[in-house]
């Protein structure tokens, strides 16, 4: 009687232990659409159109684009993801691949350039904040004046030349701030979802089960 349940014991945790072998198998890993607003941009609309950006406000997105962008926004880190075939067909998701195959360089900001669109929101729109770096409008507006005037400041002590008038009004200040924050500039790429995706932590430990499983019920088979 022990020998039927040991024999009927391991059979079953063979074909158990089989079938969780199998699942990755059966539901590989699929390509997800990434969505980034963290990195930012203290560019306005008329100097990212310049650099080649292109550059979408936010009414003529398409209502998956519009969803896909507010999604991001919401979302603690500024990034969101979605399943490959379920993006916007105004982001340029491939535009990875274009930057790698057509120019065969490594140049950063061509790169963000390819995979970029920038989002113009429209005034007193009701929309989540902005994921631009706004706050470093002053710092940025006089370093630029700073080279203009010919001026140079040393980095870390806070010390500079000779400072002529024609640091940026208080008006100036808040009329850069507005037009950052009006341009948003989302990265977006297709790619494997991380280790520490759930997808993923469920096959290996699909894994790790169906090899113990087998593991176990061949040793119950093999029992004298």
């Amino acid at each position: 009687m022990d020998r039927e349940l040991a024999d009927t014991a391991a059979t079953l945790l063979l074909v158990v232990g089989v079938a969780a072998l199998l699942v990755p198998a059966l539901f590989p890993v699929q390509q997800v659409l990434y969505h980034d607003t963290g990195a930012g941009t203290m560019a306005t609309g008329e100097e990212l159109r310049a650099e080649g950006y292109t550059v979408i406000a936010y009414e003529n997105l398409s209502d998956r684009g519009q969803e896909i962008y507010v999604a991001s926004l919401e979302s603690p880190d500024g990034a969101y993801t979605v399943p490959a075939g379920q993006g916007a067909p105004e982001f340029p998701y491939d535009g990875a691949d274009e930057f790698g195959s057509v120019t065969g360089s490594t140049d950063f900001e061509e790169r963000q350039r390819l995979t970029s669109v920038v989002i113009e929101r429209p005034d007193d729109a009701d929309l989540p904040p902005p994921n631009e770096p706004v706050d470093r409008i002053a710092a940025e507006q006089r370093r630029r004046e700073e080279a203009a005037d010919g001026r140079e400041t040393t980095p870390g002590d806070g010390s500079e030349t000779a400072t002529p008038s024609g640091q940026p009004s208080e008006q100036q200040l808040e009329q850069r701030r507005e037009a950052v924050a009006s341009y948003d500039l989302m990265t977006v790429r297709q790619g494997t979802p991380p280790a520490t995706d759930s997808g993923t932590l469920l096959r290996l430990g699909s894994v790790l089960f169906g090899t113990v499983g087998v593991g176990l019920g061949g040793y119950l088979r093999s029992r004298p």
